[in-house]
């Protein structure tokens, strides 16, 4: 998944800045991040990893599939535990559809658990249509995590 090159636009809505924490300043560490997705098929690639063990948010803008006619993709949360004997904790998948509709058309994503033993958090694409078999491939124009519920 690729940074969002774009700089901070303060008239989007739901977004705002925060500055990067230095040693010495006592800065506000970064908890929600934006970013895309380009020809990612199930079970290929996962998100960064970010700290959270509590509230989760994703939001993809702007779906578009090749290899097939978009219609949904399936976005399933993990928590990463270090030094697992097994895998991660599946956090369970959410099939969002709206995206499809258009550039500027949103679906969203909440998990409200907490885990022991883990504090990170990462997301996977389970599933295209309804397929984790499948050639096709998605792209997300916007791609926005949100880790705190308050905003």
């Amino acid at each position: 998944m690729s940074e969002d090159a774009h700089t901070f636009n303060p008239a989007e809505e739901g977004l705002f800045e925060l500055q990067a924490p230095s040693d010495t300043d006592g800065g506000v560490q970064t908890r929600n991040f934006t970013s895309s997705l380009s020809g990612w098929a199930p079970g290929s690639k996962e998100s960064r990893h970010w700290a959270d063990n509590d509230y989760t948010e994703v939001q993809f803008t702007g779906c578009t599939m090749a290899g097939a006619t978009g219609k949904s993709v399936g976005v399933k949360l993990w928590q990463a535990i270090p030094f697992a004997q097994d895998k991660d904790k599946d956090m369970g998948t959410k099939t969002f559809t709206n995206c499809f509709k258009g550039s500027g058309h949103t679906s969203k994503g909440e998990w409200n658990a907490h885990y022991n033993g883990g504090d990170n958090r990462y997301f996977t694409i389970a599933h295209l249509n309804g397929s984790q078999y499948t050639r096709a491939v998605v792209s997300v124009r916007k791609v926005y995590v949100d880790t705190t519920k308050a905003d």
